[in-house]
């Protein structure tokens, strides 16, 4: 018998973590949100919380990680839930930064609907996620992965962005540096 390995739980309302994610979405998206979902995968979380104990010992003791929007199609949830973010499906909408996952600062960005394509009954889908920036660079179309820190090293940034003074977008090339924390499903 197959093992479940995600769990979806739904958030009430009048739950703190609730009111959190709310704020963190409405803070730039008005749009009405119908429901907000705990994703809970203990085998990806763990492969997530190993990358980010990797990326906080090459780059010391400042925050590595951001909670960053995603929005999607009704048709990817279930591979999203179960398997996480999949950078070989870039390229679908826009790659102007290069051919990684991409996740905005905003959710009002996310909110688009070339990202969060709405369904047949108008819904749309975003996800709240955790998201592993580290050390970032200017992102360009054409990358595959963040260029190197120095021209004589291996070492490369964890990620790019549309811009490294302000980013409004981020894009990771590594499937676990980002975890689908929370699925907010939403209307216009």
């Amino acid at each position: 018998m197959e093992q479940m390995l995600t769990k979806v739980v739904e958030l009430r309302p009048e739950m703190k973590e609730y009111e959190k994610v709310q704020q963190l979405f409405s803070r730039s998206c008005k749009f009405t949100i119908e429901k907000i979902e705990r994703i809970q995968n203990p085998y990806f979380w763990q492969a997530y919380q190993i990358k980010k104990q990797e990326m906080d010992a090459k780059n010391g003791s400042r925050n590595n990680e951001r909670r960053l929007f995603h929005g999607t199609a009704s048709s990817s949830l279930n591979l999203i839930n179960n398997k996480g973010f999949n950078r070989s499906y870039a390229g679908m909408h826009a790659a102007a930064y290069g051919n990684g996952t991409y996740f905005a600062v905003e959710a009002n960005y996310s909110a688009h609907d070339t990202y969060s394509k709405p369904d047949a009954n108008g819904t749309k889908y975003m996800y709240l996620a955790r998201v592993l920036v580290g050390d970032y660079c200017a992102g360009r179309v054409g990358l595959v992965v963040p260029d190197p820190k120095d021209a004589n090293t291996t070492d490369l940034f964890d990620s790019v962005t549309d811009s490294v003074a302000q980013p409004t977008i981020f894009v990771i090339f590594n499937d676990i540096q980002a975890y689908p924390e929370y699925l907010i499903t939403f209307k216009k």
